[in-house]
């Protein structure tokens, strides 16, 4: 039997570890080839695993602290999405503080233009810099590698153009966010019943004018990214299926369950009261539902927070398993035996492995189409029509295309919609920005938001003015759960189990660039290469000096390595925050490290 394994696994947030027991396979010109043992039909026994190997206990160090403190000791959860945690517990404090239905509109539409600013920030990292070079490097599309060539390579062969564009589109985005937040990351501002900044004419206008550049980048520049990458899923299918006689293209690659889960995400500020109910949230840009396999429209299953539940059996926990965050402990073991093997819990919805994250709230919100005025490209200041966008699911299952255009769809819905909140926000400038409360004696609230990764869940209970219970179900644990208790992989081993996930073996890759793409047509005459180049020895001349050439490359014991961009890129399609899902430091700041 040949394991792989990744870890750390790179370019992502947190602790992460993959192990692939791999499986033989025969077809095409490469006669026996190997992949990732495939799940069966239950969901079970399928080759991968998906290890959390840090853990750092907020949830118990939360307990006996001002619930105020919690919006603000969340962030640190994590630093690529604080905001998120930061508006997830403030919902909860919200709740349990009785003021979740007297929120000032005008801190509605703050509090959505600091998040949706956020979303702008995240989904075009992700989109190019942490999933783009796979990306770039298997549709032949130069933008979105990196720029391993600097300058002249940008300018002579378009290496890294829209990455390192989206580097730029991000700070513009991170300054709207801490013109609204005060600073950024952790920002500073939302506070149970509404926020303690107001709007002014000049922090409107200089969002405005931020929002201008960020419009253009989303609505056409990574629109027409997507475009690039999808007009060339037809020639790696044939080109994988020439090689292991089996058509494998983008959207055949990292397929999940078919279960979505959405929480929802920005209220509808002329009726937050659609909002407040969870099971409802009709009105809010994206909303909440949990979308079974086969499901046809948007609704059909209605989500029910009570619902979720956590697992441990393969989880270094003590505590009990099948619990609801409102009863849920965070009691580790590191020393509990076989077979847990990760500090991730399980979450499971109705019993089900469900997938959330990007696809999850555009399918339960928009079904399997989306189209209409939420992805019209009409320029905010010149008027200039670019012509509305639209996507079919390729895969009603997921897949790690349809994965990426969920993030270019959504930051293009939320784009637009940050103008109707700008414009909006000027008839509030002397309204009230809070409905202040004191702490209460006893509370509970349950916070229910969306980290661009996924559904994110913050329980709070308060007693004595002191927080008693607080409980995190976040994306990472979702989608990068172990095992359940009935053995179900979960949602990322279950898309590396999916039977398509090929490992090639001592293919590198440049190597597996020129097999795609056969012909020499790259022009490196600026570099003083003569010859065109195929694709893949341009790249090798890209990143040999940077000692990238055998990027991706995983040993096994004894000779053979194994090239694992394509688990690597299922893995990143989900966007992994393991931060979020694990959390253990000691007092003199050392890691621990648990052997398996």
């Amino acid at each position: 039997m040949v394991t792989v394994t990744i870890d750390p696994v790179t370019r992502i947030e947190g602790h992460l570890k993959i192990e692939m027991e791999l499986a033989d396979a025969t077809g095409g010109a490469l006669g026996t080839w190997q992949l990732v043992k495939p799940v069966d039909a239950a969901g079970k026994n399928g080759g991968a695993k998906s290890s959390g190997t840090l853990f750092r206990g907020f949830e118990i160090f939360l307990k006996g602290r001002d619930p105020r403190d919690a919006w603000m000791i969340t962030q640190r959860i994590c630093g690529v999405c604080p905001a998120p945690h930061a508006m997830t517990s403030t919902l909860a404090l919200d709740q349990a503080f009785g003021v979740e239905d007297k929120l000032p509109t005008a801190a509605v539409l703050m509090r959505n233009i600091l998040h949706g600013a956020y979303y702008l920030y995240d989904h075009p990292l992700h989109f190019y810099i942490l999933m783009g070079p796979e990306l770039g490097v298997l549709a032949k599309y130069p933008p979105m590698v990196p720029p391993a060539l600097g300058v002249k390579g940008i300018s002579s062969i378009n290496l890294g153009t829209s990455y390192a564009a989206a580097v730029e589109h991000q700070r513009r985005a991170a300054e709207i966010v801490a013109i609204w937040g005060g600073k950024f990351p952790h920002h500073m501002t939302e506070y149970p019943g509404g926020m303690s900044v107001r709007p002014t004419v000049d922090r409107i206008a200089t969002t405005f004018a931020r929002m201008v550049g960020i419009w253009e980048f989303v609505a056409i520049t990574m629109q027409n990214d997507l475009n690039a990458i999808v007009a060339q899923n037809t020639t790696i299918t044939n080109a994988v299926n020439s090689l292991i006689g089996a058509a494998v293209g983008l959207d055949d690659i990292g397929v999940g369950t078919g279960n979505f889960l959405s929480y929802g995400l920005f209220p509808d500020y002329t009726d937050y009261s659609d909002w407040i109910d969870p099971k409802k949230r009709d009105k809010s840009l994206v909303k909440s539902g949990a979308w079974k396999k086969g499901d046809t429209a948007p609704g059909q299953t209605g989500f029910d927070p009570d619902k979720v539940t956590e697992d441990v059996k393969y989880s270094w926990y003590s505590s009990a398993s099948g619990l609801k965050p409102s009863v849920g402990e965070t009691t580790p073991q590191k020393d509990k035996a076989a077979p847990a093997y990760s500090w991730l819990k399980a979450p499971r919805y109705d019993d089900k492995v469900y997938e959330v994250g990007p696809l999850a709230r555009m399918i339960n919100t928009w079904g399997l189409t989306w189209s209409g005025d939420a992805f019209k490209r009409v320029h905010p200041v010149t008027g200039e029509d670019f012509g509305n966008v639209s996507w079919t699911v390729l895969n009603a299952n997921g897949s790690i295309v349809d994965r990426v255009a969920a993030r270019a769809f959504l930051s293009l819905a939320i784009a637009n919609k940050m103008f109707e909140w700008i414009a909006a926000l000027k008839s509030y400038l002397n309204d009230p920005v809070v409905e202040y409360k004191d702490v209460p004696d006893t509370g509970s609230g349950l916070g229910l938001w969306e980290a661009p990764r996924g559904a994110l869940l913050h329980w709070l209970e308060i007693k004595g003015k002191k927080i008693d219970r607080y409980q995190c179900v976040v994306p990472g644990t979702w989608l990068f759960s172990p095992r359940d208790d009935k053995d179900r992989l979960g949602i990322a081993e279950y898309a590396l189990s999916c039977g398509t996930t090929w490992l090639p073996k001592n293919l590198d890759v440049p190597a597996v660039a020129n097999a795609i793409y056969p012909a020499a047509d790259v022009d490196l005459s600026a570099w003083g290469v003569a010859a065109k180049q195929k694709w893949g020895d341009a790249l090798g001349i890209a990143l040999t000096p940077h000692g990238l050439a055998n990027l991706n490359m995983e040993p096994y014991t004894g000779t053979p390595r194994y090239n694992t961009s394509l688990a690597l890129a299922i893995i990143r399609s989900f966007d992994p925050c393991i931060a979020c899902a694990v959390h253990i430091i000691t007092p003199e700041g050392k890691r621990i490290v648990t052997k398996l």
